[in-house]
């Protein structure tokens, strides 16, 4: 009997250090990669790096690898090296087109900059307009007004989808744009003001 109790104690101690095993060795469980591969999804949505097809497409292919790990621990009480190994590889893959889709300037639409990215630019442009004299007080607090109305109408848009549509991000780009020749505009004119 006594045998019996250490052999079991045994097994449990010896089930008991598998994890922390493969812990140390870095593998990561499907709920870690699923948040970490999600959470990058989600930002490069949030930038505009990725589109809502490619975030979808991604997300498609991520819930596929979880079906299969599914499908693994159904077979057997836990995971197999070599069924550890294919989801590290298959989930490797997934994080390399994440990585890929996020630089390859086509998830907003070929190089669309997000808000983020104009209102830098714009707010760049309207600093060194009033350093230089070229902008008076007044037209940078009116340009940028203009602009916290086209982060607004940005944020209208984002409200009613998860993403924006391609009529929405040319509204928003035809509307930058204007701002844009604005201030190149007022920029220009101070000399009329002399």
């Amino acid at each position: 009997m006594k045998k019996f109790a250490l052999m079991i104690a045994g097994i449990g101690i010896a089930a008991a250090t598998v994890p922390a095993a493969t812990a140390q060795a870095g593998w990561q469980n499907i709920n870690q990669r699923q948040t970490q591969l999600d959470q990058r999804i989600d930002q490069g949505v949030r930038t505009g790096q990725l589109n809502r097809n490619e975030a979808a497409r991604l997300r498609a292919e991520f819930r596929g690898i979880a079906d299969l790990e599914i499908r693994y621990r159904r077979s057997a009480p836990g995971l197999t090296m070599a069924e550890r190994r294919d989801l590290d590889r298959r989930f490797d893959a997934l994080s390399r087109k994440i990585r890929a889709e996020r630089q390859d300037n086509q998830g907003a639409g070929n190089g669309w900059w997000n808000i983020n990215q104009r209102q830098a630019q714009l707010d760049r442009r309207i600093d060194q307009g009033v350093r230089s004299g070229q902008l008076t007080r007044a037209e940078a607090v009116r340009l940028r007004a203009e602009f916290r109305g086209i982060v607004a109408l940005e944020a209208r848009y984002r409200r009613t989808a998860p993403g924006l549509t391609v009529a929405e991000r040319a509204d928003l780009d035809r509307r930058f744009d204007v701002l844009a020749r604005k201030i190149r505009w007022e920029r220009r004119d101070w000399q009329n003001r002399r």
